[in-house]
């Protein structure tokens, strides 16, 4: 007489089945399969009931097995799904880095052309800025190149020329050598001669050329006459008394000189000297040439 399965036996099969039936729906490629072995699965290989062996406690212990077991399929239906999502979202992300990386690199690129290109700029910059500078200076000495050409030519245009009384006419007389004061001005270029001193000041080192003249008229003492250099004596000239065989006389003298800057040149007389409206008595002088 054959013998029935205890219920632990039966239970440790159920547990069998349920772990055989979990790794068949891991291995499955697809749903339909994993269906098709859970409805297969109630039929155990001894090919016995299990409801006519175990009874009603049996069938619920089956029915609760595979409604777990539906349950995990469920969640790993999910899951799969959830995974395949989560995949393409991965990526999606990776792609973007990708990108991302490739755009960084790019940008990097762009970044070394352009931090050379401000480089060369720069570099460029302080050539013209060292040019600039180096025709700054050149223009500075162009400028006063200029300015020497010019303050030059103005004292080349140095000229003076004076007679000895503004109006009127008469003798002016000394006992002893003073200083002639030229009143009446023609012209004073520069303005370098004084007609309240009768003195010339050198305004530049150079070589001058001056000249007197003096006249004699209705006097009866002669006259000297001399051109003084910062109260030295250069060259003289003279006349004796007037007679009435010889009423009137005239006298002239000239020197060239080398000046500095600031020497004085004046005219000197020791007598008398005549002077009227036809300027008889002259000072004059002007510059031959600076040194």
């Amino acid at each position: 007489m054959e013998r029935k399965p205890s219920t632990g036996h039966v239970k440790m099969k159920m547990k069998t089945l349920l772990v055989f039936s979990l790794i068949l729906m891991s291995c499955c490629p697809c749903r339909t399969q994993k269906k098709d072995i859970l409805l297969q699965a109630p039929y155990v290989e001894s090919g016995e009931d299990t409801a006519e062996t175990e009874g009603g406690e049996e069938e619920r212990i089956f029915h609760d097995i595979w409604a777990e077991l539906r349950k995990l399929r469920d969640m790993s239906v999910e899951q799969k799904v959830e995974l395949r999502h989560l995949l393409a979202r991965v990526t999606a992300a990776e792609s973007l880095v990708e990108a991302l990386q490739k755009e960084n690199r790019a940008q990097s690129t762009e970044l070394a052309v352009a931090q050379q290109m401000l480089s060369t700029l720069q570099q460029r910059l302080t050539d013209s800025e060292r040019h600039i500078e180096e025709l700054e200076k050149q223009q500075e000495g162009q400028k006063a190149i200029v300015q020497e050409v010019q303050d030059t030519n103005r004292v080349r245009k140095l000229a003076f020329s004076a007679s000895l009384l503004a109006s009127g006419e008469g003798n002016t007389s000394s006992e002893e050598f003073v200083p002639l004061i030229y009143r009446n001005v023609f012209t004073n270029t520069g303005n370098h001669y004084n007609s309240n001193t009768g003195y010339f000041t050198a305004p530049v080192r150079g070589v001058y050329y001056f000249r007197f003249t003096g006249h004699l008229a209705d006097t009866d003492r002669g006259t000297r006459m001399r051109i003084v250099k910062n109260g030295h004596a250069m060259v003289f000239t003279g006349d004796r008394l007037t007679t009435s065989a010889d009423a009137e006389d005239s006298i002239s003298n000239g020197v060239v000189l080398q000046l500095e800057v600031g020497d004085v040149v004046s005219v000197q007389i020791s007598g008398d000297v005549w002077d009227d409206q036809y300027h008889r008595t002259t000072f004059s002088g002007f510059l031959l040439f600076p040194l």
